[in-house]
């Protein structure tokens, strides 16, 4: 594994599990305001910071007429593809 591995990378070694990112993606799509992911195994993830990362998500969350399915699939992009802080 990477030394500064993404999420996916976490979920394919089985470092973290689904439930956390998953339960996320709802909570965000719920109140756009979450902020900090904990990814239990001493890993957090901003998702404000994950979606400015991703172009996609970002374009996509600022248009007013998206539904909430498209939404969770930017907001999944962008939780798999950021790089989670390792806790101490």
């Amino acid at each position: 594994m990477a030394d500064n591995p993404t999420t996916e990378e976490l979920l394919e070694a089985e470092v973290i599990t689904w439930d956390r990112p998953w339960q996320a993606i709802e909570m965000f799509v719920a109140d756009p305001e979450m902020d900090s992911l904990n990814l239990g195994a001493s890993y957090s993830s901003n998702v404000h910071a994950a979606i400015d990362a991703s172009v996609l998500a970002k374009d996509l969350l600022l248009k007013p007429s998206i539904d909430d399915h498209l939404k969770r699939a930017a907001v999944r992009t962008a939780i798999l593809l950021a790089r989670p802080e390792k806790r101490t």
